[in-house]
């Protein structure tokens, strides 16, 4: 069997249903397997970037190792930024690249260059495939690193070893991954003695929430806790509990700021992300997390290294003797009062008024299904999305830690196309958009079903408003765009122009059940952020 029959026939029997990417000719060979077949589909993308951002946001919704393609040089090193933020967010993904012949190794040959060496910083494992009865034993190795290690691993295969005959065996299945953690029971225990104490406790939830979401629930009310949601967590608790106080950082509220400001115990669970200055300097943590790596170096801080549903059931038993403290809960469901008056003040508009950015995303929080993907490009938005966003059960897909720009709409495809009955909406803006505006063919010839809401101001929201706090004049930020409508209908896509809160709504109306896919050109005010560093009452961490 050729090698490139081979590659085909394996991922097939692992079980991948997509493969992402951009062909070239170190690819020809494999590109023609793959156009024979029906069980892996090809989306072929116009930007290896893209395709490798469609990778990590389906490995970021089903925790499975996703595939992504590209051809030697440029299509390698165009893979580069869609890998980092799989490797920033943590997620497997396999990247398989063509390599020139190997005969040619080394050489000063066009498009040459030495792809593990540029892989490297970002992956988990890397290797290039020179002998066509290599292919086996590397693609095992690599799935097998990317899925226990949660990460990206990179195959690179030489041009002519696609052609050659392998003597490598199909494996029926991989090895199981194994997630177990052996927690510390004296770590829970004290931990658990910690909380007993506490009379003012504050939840923080992460995305590793979403593994025990009710017991997260369970915990805070029974301890009577306020919660505070990073944006990988909104839709764990829905955001009309009384215990939630919305967000915390940049995107987050000023009912958790003052809730920090009193609390006399933070308990975070599964969130990696950690912003020191908005934390007191001398408040006490205690921090749930699988991975030691997680774990945040603070002087204040106990750990407890565990998967959640081993340490919630244990606390909530030893909790079942302690008397609440109804003074505090009565405060915190008082500072949820606020964190619900601000949102509805901040978007309190006449329907002949233009569009803020916090109305857009307030509205679409009342417009989505409560189950629905919302793919977030990186950008202003993104902030206001915290804000103003009321959750219930949504799911965000987002650059959580690399933070690119650009990552919206590809996430969206990748969406729709691994979870094809649910909802999703992209939120993108003028900015994200016009990095990967290309794609939205893309999406047009997959036929997926995406409302793409483009957050059209004409600048580049964030940086515009981060250079003003930090005391500079903006420059090098506002955008010329397209006619986003026209482009949309270009593509052979329905787009609809919003100027107003009246359109807005109206236009909200009419693609609630659209089964097509859809953009909305929504123009906004300029960027409208404020700046919670300067609204922190406390002494926060350096």
């Amino acid at each position: 069997m050729q090698v490139a029959s081979f590659l085909t026939e394996q991922l097939t029997k692992w079980g991948v249903k997509r493969i992402y990417g951009v062909t070239g000719d170190a690819l020809f060979a494999w590109m023609e397997t793959l156009g024979k077949q029906e069980s892996i589909q090809y989306v072929a993308c116009k930007h290896e970037a893209a395709a490798a951002m469609m990778a990590s946001a389906e490995a970021k919704l089903t925790g499975r190792p996703s595939v992504c393609t590209a051809t030697m040089g440029p299509g390698t090193v165009n893979l580069l930024n869609g890998l980092a933020d799989a490797w920033a967010d943590q997620v497997p993904v396999v990247a398989i690249t063509g390599q020139v012949e190997s005969h040619k190794l080394g050489g000063g040959y066009k498009q040459y260059i030495p792809q593990e060496d540029v892989m490297r910083p970002i992956c988990k494992y890397t290797t290039t495939v020179t002998h066509p009865d290599a292919i086996g034993m590397v693609l095992h190795k690599a799935f097998t690193i990317a899925a226990q290690q949660k990460g990206v691993a990179h195959i690179s295969i030489c041009k002519d070893v696609f052609n050659q005959v392998t003597t490598a065996q199909s494996v029926p299945q991989l090895p199981r991954v194994s997630t177990a953690v052996r927690p510390d029971r004296i770590e829970m225990e004290h931990a658990a003695e910690r909380l007993l104490q506490a009379r003012k406790p504050l939840l923080l939830l992460g995305v590793g929430a979403r593994q025990d979401a009710e017991g997260c629930r369970r915990l805070a009310e029974q301890l009577g806790a306020g919660v505070l949601l990073t944006l990988g967590a909104k839709g764990v608790m829905e955001e009309s509990h009384p215990l939630v106080l919305g967000g915390l950082g940049e995107g987050g509220s000023e009912s958790g700021l003052h809730a920090l400001a009193e609390t006399d115990l933070l308990v975070i669970l599964g969130a990696s992300w950690f912003p020191r200055s908005y934390i007191p300097k001398q408040l006490p943590i205690i921090q749930v997390d699988s991975h030691a790596e997680s774990i945040h170096a603070h002087p204040q801080l106990s750990s407890v290294t565990a998967n959640l549903d081993d340490v919630l059931p244990l606390w909530s038993r030893r909790l079942e003797t302690r008397q609440l403290d109804y003074a505090w809960e009565e405060q915190v469901e008082h500072w949820h009062a606020k964190f619900w008056e601000e949102t509805q003040r901040l978007t309190d508009q006449s329907p002949d008024e233009p569009i803020k950015p916090e109305t857009l995303i307030h509205a679409l929080g009342n417009f989505v299904k409560e189950d629905a993907i919302i793919a977030l490009d990186t950008g202003e938005h993104t902030l206001w999305f915290n804000r103003a966003f009321r959750a219930s059960s949504q799911l965000p897909l987002f650059s959580g830690k690399w933070r690119t720009m650009g990552f919206g709409l590809p996430a969206a495809i990748a969406a729709k196309l691994t979870c094809p009955d649910r909802q999703v909406v992209c939120i993108t803006g003028d900015g994200g958009l016009q990095m990967h505006l290309a794609e939205l063919m893309t999406a047009a010839e997959q036929n997926v079903s995406i409302l793409l809401v483009v957050v059209n101001n004409a600048t580049l929201g964030l940086e515009e408003i981060k250079m003003k706090h930090a005391g500079y004049t903006p420059f090098g930020v506002k955008l010329r765009n397209p006619d986003f409508v026209l482009w949309a209908k270009a593509c052979g896509v329905d787009g609809r122009s919003v100027q107003t809160v009246e359109d807005l709504q109206r236009a909200l109306n009419e693609v609630r059940d659209v089964k097509q896919l859809t953009l909305l050109d929504v123009t906004c005010t300029p960027p409208t952020l404020s700046e919670r560093k300067k609204q922190i009452p406390f002494q926060a961490q350096a």
